[in-house]
């Protein structure tokens, strides 16, 4: 018999770090080359069933979620969340349109 949890927290090599503001506009950049291996190193929480969903602490109470059906392959989506649940997308939003 199998169990498995949606929730598990996961932790980076060693970093117990949240991303900085600065570094997730930096990733941002690179728009639609986003990779999961870009977030390799910072600690994130396991909230997807069904699919791979983290989520990764951000300063300032935000976090970035990066989901899609496969480790091997880009993401689906990339999103920064400010605190309220507002998001956008750091593969295609400008980030000087950034509102959040």
């Amino acid at each position: 018999m199998s169990t498995f949890t949606a929730c598990d927290s996961k932790q980076g090599s060693g970093e117990d770090t949240v991303l900085s503001m600065d570094k997730v506009r930096s990733l941002a950049q690179q728009g639609e080359d986003l990779a999961w291996t870009d977030f390799e190193g910072y600690p994130f929480e396991d909230v997807g069933s069904g699919l791979y969903i983290r989520k990764y602490a951000v300063e300032e109470n935000y976090h970035v979620l990066v989901s899609g059906r496969s480790l091997d392959k880009a993401p689906d989506t990339v999103y920064l969340v400010n605190p309220t649940g507002e998001q956008i997308d750091l593969r295609h939003d400008d980030d000087e349109d950034w509102k959040l």
